[in-house]
């Protein structure tokens, strides 16, 4: 396993909290490829954010992860199922869902292992869904504050598999028939501690903190707090990225 990968195991109560949402508009936008909305699998779902978003717009959902941590902290509803599982290999029966969604995941998976399992259980005309975000922007001076400080500081332990993330997984060839989709922004009302927590569940800082015995939060702490007072919200931007295909 990749050592970054580990590091949703750590504190996943801690992940869960701070974790941005996706727009309801995004999944609003899914749902309506749909012919159908009997089943879902929320693939790699952590604490089930996108589980519990969709939970009233589906019949059922499957939710799967592989780590234990994470499925023990998700959020409960009578039409979600959490299972341990890894992605590539599942028990689901064939062409079995109507929408299988991998947020912000698909980098840490063996991709074209899963795509077959992908292939296996979705239905005719059913979507695939790959999605995530990149990095977030606030101000001019707060985001090159943050590329000095906190970004030149980790880049050196970002794994290869969040680098593919970063190449907009360049390389990587998707199956089925590419859904082209409108822009979403992800827009996070934020106060300095929000960030800082979201920050800490990047799997470079922690690395970054066990190598050096060092946190570089604290540092980047004390750099913006000029420009952010501790009270104070700001908007914090996200780019939502997704790749959607089709099953013909």
């Amino acid at each position: 396993m990749d050592p970054n990968s580990r590091s949703f195991d750590v504190d996943s109560r801690h992940y869960a909290r701070s974790r941005p949402k996706y727009p309801a508009e995004f999944y609003d936008y899914l749902c309506s490829l749909l012919p159908s909305r009997q089943r879902l699998w929320d693939c790699a779902c952590g604490n089930g954010q996108v589980a519990i978003d969709l939970a009233n717009q589906f019949e059922e959902i499957q939710a799967t992860d592989f780590s234990e941590n994470q499925l023990k902290q998700a959020f409960r509803h009578p039409k979600i199922t959490y299972q341990l599982s890894a992605a590539e290999s599942t028990n689901f029966p064939n062409r079995h869902f109507d929408l299988i969604c991998v947020g912000q995941a698909l980098h840490w998976f063996n991709i074209p292992a899963f795509f077959e399992e992908a292939n296996r259980i979705l239905r005719s005309q059913g979507v695939l869904a790959i999605f995530g975000y990149g990095f977030f922007m606030i101000s001019p001076a707060i985001d090159q504050l943050i590329d000095h400080v906190l970004h030149a500081a980790i880049s050196p332990y970002w794994s290869d598999k969040n680098r593919l993330i970063m190449s907009g997984f360049q390389g990587v060839q998707f199956p089925f028939q590419q859904v082209d989709i409108p822009e979403f922004s992800m827009n996070q009302h934020w106060q300095l501690k929000d960030l800082l927590a979201f920050v800490s569940t990047w799997s470079a800082v922690k690395r970054y903190r066990e190598e050096k015995q060092q946190d570089i939060l604290e540092i980047l702490q004390d750099q913006l707090s000029p420009l952010w007072e501790q009270t104070e919200s700001k908007v914090v931007k996200m780019n939502l990225y997704a790749y959607i295909r089709q099953k013909e």
